[in-house]
């Protein structure tokens, strides 16, 4: 999917079934409006902790967990905004095959592709299922003891400076794969019912 149809998706009018946009393609367009402002948030928080850093360090008192609390946001920016990303059609793409195919070949290689993203994003919600393992941590005796018996020691590594437990900033990661999975869904719906619309119409 490209940007004019990610575009498309997004703004009411400007694609002919806008109107009759259904209840996933406007949790689509409402997940993606507030990951574009979490996303924000976290730029501009960002900004605040180096810029605060830079005048207190020339104060003689930097702040010793600036840099780590700055790179941990960021890469919680960068997983959020690869959400919106996908869910605007702004990630990069060779469309060298599908600009030169027939619109009834076209729409198929779309459809497929987004059950390829479908797919990946199905399996790295899996992943993070298996690393998170909630079922079985917090039905331990204790998230310690979890640890000890399953070597899986995701909720006891902490952060080097700022003293919180990583497990809050690995949250993105699931975060990102169930909100890419409704981007991807929605994007699959998108496209089905733009060649089913448009095999009507040749039929007509």
């Amino acid at each position: 999917m490209n940007d004019t149809e990610g575009a498309c998706a997004l703004e009411a009018g400007l694609c002919p079934d806008s109107r009759a946009r259904s209840i996933l393609g406007q949790l689509d367009q409402h997940l993606a409006k507030w990951e574009e402002g979490a996303t924000a948030l976290l730029i501009a928080a960002i900004f605040v902790i180096l810029t605060g850093n830079v005048i207190l360090r020339a104060f003689g008192a930097p702040l010793l967990w600036a840099d780590e609390a700055a790179i941990l946001l960021m890469a919680c920016a960068a997983f959020l905004g690869a959400a919106v990303a996908l869910a605007r059609g702004q990630h990069m793409a060779v469309t060298l095959l599908s600009d030169n195919l027939p619109p009834r070949l076209r729409h198929p290689l779309a459809i497929g592709v987004d059950l390829v993203v479908l797919g990946f994003f199905v399996v790295l919600a899996w992943l993070c299922w298996r690393w998170f393992d909630p079922i079985h941590a917090f039905g331990a005796e204790s998230l310690t003891a979890y640890s000890q018996q399953t070597f899986n020691f995701i909720y006891q590594e902490r952060t080097l400076t700022l003293g919180l437990q990583k497990v809050w900033f690995w949250l993105v990661l699931p975060l990102f794969a169930i909100l890419s999975i409704v981007h991807a869904l929605a994007a699959l719906e998108r496209d089905i019912r733009i060649a089913r619309n448009e095999q009507e119409g040749r039929s007509q």
